[in-house]
Parts: C-alpha cells; structure tokens; sequence
C-alpha cells in the first residue's frame, strides 16, 4: 500500500456568504501612450513579443497593443523611468497579461504607493515579498541592517512561469479612507491577488507605503505606477474597474412568522401564523423554532439612482423574491444562491421576501443582498441572519519519493475527462493524463493536488485539480496515423477501436509509463521531470509501425506558434516546447483550420524513439 499525506486546511471560498459583486472591466487603450502621463523614452508600444526561458531580451515588432518597457541601463534606479497612468483610482479591480526575460524586475504600484512585484521568480523553491506576487517590503533606513525592510507579505506559493511567457495578473485594491479632518480610519487593502490563476495574496492590509513607492503620503486616489527602471517588462491586455460605494437602505420592514411542517409556501395560511410585526432588516432568528417555519417579509428598499440591480437570495431552505409585485427569484433547491437583475429607478421600491424551511439538519438562515455593476453589495438583512457555516477541509496530497499517482476525475476546457491520472513529484513538477486518450492535460510546478471534491463528504464532483498555476497542454492524444499528410489531426480517438489503453508500468524510481495500442501500432508514453529545464521530457517509443499510413508526432497546438531560440517553440507564449531533431527532420509549424500545429513527420531514420521537453 502507498502511503498518501493528506493536508487538511481550511476555506471557505466555495461555500462563502460574502457576497460575489459584478463588475465591467475598461480595457486601457494601448494604441498610443496617451494613457499615460509623460512617459519616457523607455516605454513604447510594439504589436508583438516573445522571448525564451534562457533570453534576458524580449524581442518585439513594430505595431501597437503591447505596452513594452525597452529598459537600457542608462534608466537603472532613475524615478524618472517609471510610468504613470492618466487615470486615478481608489477602489479597483486590475486585470493584464505580462510577460519578463531572464533576471528581470519589475512592479505595479496602486495608487503609486503599494506595490505587487513583478520579477522572474521561476524555479524559486521558497517565495519571498520581493518574488512575483509579493506584496513588497516598506523600508526604514533608519532600523538596523537586516531590520531596514518590514511589513513585507511573500505569495502563498511561487506561481510564476518561466521568462518570455505570458503571465496573468488580477488584483483586487482597496484604497485607505479617511474622516473629515483627513485623519486615516481604514487602512489599504489588497483584497485578492492572483498570479496564473493561483490565489497568491488574499485580505492584505497594508500600514503604509512599499519602498521606492513615488508617493511617501497616503491618499483616497491615485495613479497606477509601473516600475521602469529595474528590466524589461511587457503588458498588454490592461483592463480595470473603478469600484464604487452606494448606498440601497431598507425600510418599514414588516414580518410574519408562519410554525409548521410546510413544504411549500401556499402552505403556510392564516391559522398557522404565529407572530407578525416590525423589524430594522431581514432576520432569520425571527423563528422561534427554526427547522418547522415559514417567514415573510416585506417593506421597501430604496436605490439612488436609475440603472440595473442584481439581487441575491442566500438560503439553507427555500426562499422567493418580489421586487414591486414582480417575482423575480421562484422558490428553488434547499441549497445554491438564487440571483436575478432587475431595472429599477431612483427612489423606492416594495419587496417581499419568503424564507421556509422544513429539516434541521442544516443550519437555518436566509439573507439578501443588492448590488450594480462596479459597486460593492449591500446586504438588506441583519449580519446574524446568515450563520457563520463549518469551513470546508481542504484537503490535498503532498508529493513524495516514489512519485505520487491519483486517479480521478478532472475538468478540461469545460469538460468533465474521466480516466485521469495526476503525477506528483516531490521535486515540485507534476501532470495530469487522461489515459483514454494518452492525453497530456495539465503540467505544474508548486505543490500537488487539491483533492477536496474527491474525499470530503459524500465527494460527489470526484474531481481533482492543480495546486500550482497550471499550464493547459494539447488534452490529445500525441500520435496519428494519417493516410496522408495533408488530412487534418484528429481531435479525439475512438478509446474502444482506435486507441486502446493496456497498461501502466513503473520504472525503479516510480515513474509512470502508459502502454497503448494505436490500430496495429503498439507505443509506450513516458513522462519525467527534467530538472535542467524545470520541465517535462516526454519519450514515446514505437513498435509494430504500419506501412500504409503516415505516422504524425503532435507536439503542440495553439492559435500561434513561432521559433523562439534553436529548437525552442513558444505555443501562444505560454508554455515552450523543446525538440533536438534527430538527423535532419525537424518538425513543422503548419496551420489547421483555426489551429495552428507543431507537428513531426515520423521517418523509420530517426529509430524507435521520440523525445521532447515540455517547459514552462
């Protein structure tokens, strides 16, 4: 038996109350540099870039819609090489793709104030404040050496990838406020970081400005910053959303409570309410026996201004929503926020909330929150009315020596794969194998597996996902047996005729190899860490080749994919692919339908064997 360590922390993301606002992001334009105040000569757009894993350049062409820093050392350590936006902001939501070389540095300043480090952190085992997703040190020279720098925050995890890849960041800030005498009553806030789609930062309050902020004061408003004068560094995909505070009150709130065993609310008449009267908001304490009820409520709520309103029922039980006589939440499942939009003008509006329930082995609550588009919720009903719930175990699998195997299911690209397996390895580089299809689905660095929804409870999702920032790979099959080279790539293989999945074998160390039939070819798929590149070598050996096909070798696919250093293919400069040609055949970039393709026309010259390395 393999022994598996099991990690149980706790969240509550999934089964939260706080409720989720909306918003719309502006894109900022990046045609020109007229978003920005005064820019110097470093910034300029470009319409493209790439780079490589072992490059400290980033090579770009001429165009617009990419924001790049052309850093030379001539702007080393100078303010005067940092960018500044037009716009200025207090609450916001920023969301942009970057992309860094080899060695480089770089930052997102709010307010010009607190920074997010920007920096080329791959392959750093142990995160600090100054690696991507930090939240960097504020700086005292006047503290002893070593004590200067403090109030630092390091990621939770190194979730970046490798230089000249593009990289995604979303952050949510939440600017310091202050009274009428402009004395600080609410400290800045990074509410959420997320680095490659890993939570790195979460609830963050920040004493102050970082170091080398362009602003030493604090302020309800200020620009973004961009650190120029540390390396190169890339952006395009800018968007934001200015968020704002308003103000939806609640009154002439009145309540009926209903005791009995309903099991809908027609149920619940006259002869059985048992109390009724006045009341500040919606409470679900109102019941004298909470698990045998029923609660109506109704009243007004008023709204500053014309425009759109969503409104969210969260419920253990069933609940239902009239805005102005118009139903616009129906009574629905036990469980699972209810929400719906509505137009509404400035002024007041009539409500009538219905809250039931009929089982105790949940516990009871009921609360209703409206918000609008960039604006932060406001909740209508007592804080109490929603219980704090049990947090959710999280519960995980720790890599170890031999290399961890999990078997589950798994979602990729919207879908459910049922035959997976995840590769854990205590070297921190791990995948996810769909075994139908001897598909790579997922490769990343970090730590290993999040299997809550397979073993808590009743595990009903049986599904496992990444731990780290996960990489998507091609989810298709490796191999085609085409009847010329100009019939496109099947997108999936028949897993009862075509493809035929035999076996998996472990090699002295632990390492997986999965064994297949394809039609009469026989292959084996073996997949290793490759310490030197921190990435994935991928070896595929052939037997029993057929004379009537051609034999296609699928390395990658994307919507774009370019030679970025000897042998090195970028796909969609987000993960790279690296090839050695064995003899003279090197493989092709051709375009497919909407695809385009890394592919190698196997020839008997090249031996048994095909490998390359996966790295990003």
């Amino acid at each position: 038996m393999r022994l598996i360590f099991l990690t149980f922390l706790c969240f509550v993301a999934c089964r939260s109350y706080a409720q989720q606002q909306i918003y719309k992001l502006t894109p900022l334009p990046l045609q020109d540099v007229s978003a920005f105040t005064s820019p110097s000569k470093n910034w300029k757009m470009v319409g493209h870039a790439s780079g490589n894993f072992a490059s400290e350049k980033i090579n770009t062409t001429k165009g617009t819609g990419v924001l790049f820093n052309d850093f030379t050392e001539d702007v080393q350590y100078k303010s005067g090489a940092n960018l500044f936006t037009q716009m200025e902001h207090s609450d916001i939501i920023l969301s942009l793709d970057f992309m860094m070389p080899k060695g480089s540095n770089s930052g997102i300043y709010f307010q010009g104030r607190y920074e997010i480090q920007l920096f080329d952190s791959w392959n750093k085992m142990v995160a600090l404040p100054s690696d991507c997703g930090g939240i960097y040190e504020r700086w005292n020279d006047a503290l002893p050496d070593g004590k200067k720098g403090y109030d630092g925050h390091p990621p939770r995890t190194n979730a970046a990838l490798a230089p000249g890849l593009w990289q995604h960041l979303d952050v949510e800030f939440q600017a310091p406020t202050f009274d009428a005498n402009g004395k600080k009553n609410k400290s800045a806030r990074f509410v959420k970081v997320i680095l490659n789609g890993v939570v790195v930062q979460e609830n963050v309050v920040l004493s102050g400005p970082t170091r080398a902020s362009a602003f030493t004061d604090e302020k309800s408003s200020g620009p973004l910053m961009i650190q120029g004068d540390h390396g190169q560094v890339v952006f395009r995909n800018i968007e934001y959303a200015l968020l704002n505070e308003f103000k939806a009150t609640i009154s002439e709130v009145q309540y009926e409570y209903f005791e009995g065993d309903f099991q809908n609310f027609d149920q619940a008449t006259a002869d059985k309410l048992t109390r009724k009267g006045s009341v500040d908001a919606i409470d679900s304490r109102l019941a004298d026996n909470p698990n045998k009820m029923c609660l109506l409520f109704t009243g007004k709520i008023s709204v500053p201004e014309n425009d759109t309103y969503q409104f969210t029922l969260k419920k253990h039980g069933m609940a239902k929503l009239e805005i102005d006589g118009k139903e616009i939440i129906k009574p629905g499942n036990e469980f699972g926020d209810r929400e719906a939009t509505i137009d509404l003008t400035a002024g007041a509006h009539s409500f009538k909330l219905g809250y039931l329930k009929n089982f105790s082995w949940a516990s009871t609550g009921v609360g209703l929150f409206i918000s609008k588009v960039n604006a932060r919720p406001v909740a209508l009903h007592v804080p109490a009315s929603l219980p704090k719930q049990s947090p959710t175990p999280l519960i995980s699998v720790k890599a170890s020596s031999p290399p961890e195997l999990i078997r589950s299911f798994a979602e990729f690209n919207g879908k459910k794969r049922t035959h997976v397996i995840s590769v854990g390895d205590a070297g921190g580089t791990h995948y996810m194998y769909d075994l139908n299809q001897a598909a790579l689905l997922k490769t990343w660095h970090g730590d290993f597996l999040n299997v809550t929804d397979m073993w808590h409870e009743r595990g009903e999702p049986q599904t496992a996902s990444a731990f780290g920032a996960a990489v998507a790979q091609t989810g298709r099959c490796p191999l085609a047996l085409l009847p010329d080279k100009q019939t496109s790539l099947p997108d999936s293989l028949n897993d009862k005729s075509e493809l035929i999945y035999k076996s998996i074998t472990l090699d002295d160390v632990g390492y997986p190899t999965f064994h297949y039939q394809y039609k009469g070819l026989v292959f084996e798929d073996a997949l290793k860490p490759n310490t030197s590149v921190n990435g994935i070598t991928r070896k595929l050996s052939l037997k029993n080749l057929p004379s009537t096909e051609i034999l296609i070798v699928r390395m990658g696919e994307g919507n774009s994919i370019e030679e970025v250093a000897e042998h090195v293919y970028a796909v969609d400069n987000l993960y790279y692919i690296r090839y050695i040609p064995q003899g003279k055949i090197k493989p092709i970039i051709r375009n497919s339908g909407n695809k385009t393709e890394l592919i190698l026309e196997y020839s008997v010259k090249m031996g048994s064997t095909i490998d390359y390395t996966i790295i990003w």
